[in-house]
């Protein structure tokens, strides 16, 4: 545990340190794209995995999942929005409907964060309730992204 929270420190110095080395815009939506295809291949696998009950696999993937969608969304609060709320910060409508959507991600969040708890194991007992909310996450997960690459990395 102290060795992810230590991983997760070094990555916030560097996209801090990237933001001050350079305020142009470094290709910042093809990096949150490639993270949105990196989260939907992740989920994938892991229900390969789940099909062929390698349960210690899913484990594995599930925390690489986590991981993964903890760095994206520190980049988006770091930088995205914080974009986007500057530039837009004069017109009221759109300014809220930045909020909103970011808003939005902490549900999403929170959701993602209450799935790893409740399936601390993973095993032939719990894989259909495990299965069943997985494709919940990755149908929110989806339409999150549809709107991201879509609309909202538009406005920067």
């Amino acid at each position: 545990m102290l060795n992810k929270g230590l991983q997760m420190f070094e990555f916030i110095k560097k996209i801090f340190k990237q933001k001050e080395n350079n305020n142009n815009d470094y290709n910042l939506i093809d990096l949150l794209k490639k993270d949105h295809q990196k989260l939907i291949s992740i989920c994938n696998k892991i229900e390969i995995e789940l099909n062929n009950n390698n349960f210690q696999i899913i484990k594995e993937e599930l925390q690489k999942f986590i991981t993964d969608y903890n760095k994206h969304i520190i980049v988006e609060d770091t930088q995205l929005y914080i974009k986007l709320k500057e530039k837009y910060k004069e017109q009221t409508q759109i300014l809220n409907t930045i909020k909103n959507i970011e808003n939005d991600m902490n549900t999403i969040t929170k959701t993602i964060l209450d799935f790893e708890k409740k399936f601390d194991t993973i095993n032939s007992d719990n894989k259909e309730a495990f299965w069943s909310e997985l494709k919940s996450i990755e149908s929110i997960l989806i339409q999150r992204i549809e709107l991201e690459e879509e609309r909202l990395y538009t406005l920067l």
